[in-house]
């Protein structure tokens, strides 16, 4: 199946679990997607927000991300910060 990865796709998925393919028992939690604005006629982007274990901290790379409901795709992730919760990551879509 060849996934669409829109805001429509993320956005049904906010609040869900990613695995994090190569690290094993590491699972992101979509927190937030927003959307950014229009940086061209028609065109806007957006950002998820991820929520994850403090250990271990993943580094700004591409991962394998995995949810139970669509397969697995790449998504190049960024560490952006930490709180009592957790490492939080972004990605975005422009």
């Amino acid at each position: 199946m060849l996934l669409t990865l829109d805001y429509a796709f993320f956005a049904a998925r906010l609040h869900g679990f990613f695995a994090v393919g190569g690290h094993e028992g590491v699972t992101l939690t979509l927190t937030a997607v927003d959307r950014l604005p229009p940086q061209a006629p028609g065109h806007a982007g957006f950002s998820l927000m991820f929520r994850g274990p403090l250990q271990p901290q993943l580094e700004q790379m591409t991962y394998l991300l995995d949810t139970p409901d669509a397969g697995t795709f790449p998504l190049f992730i960024v560490p952006v910060g930490r709180d009592q919760a957790g490492m939080q990551y972004q990605a975005i879509f422009n």
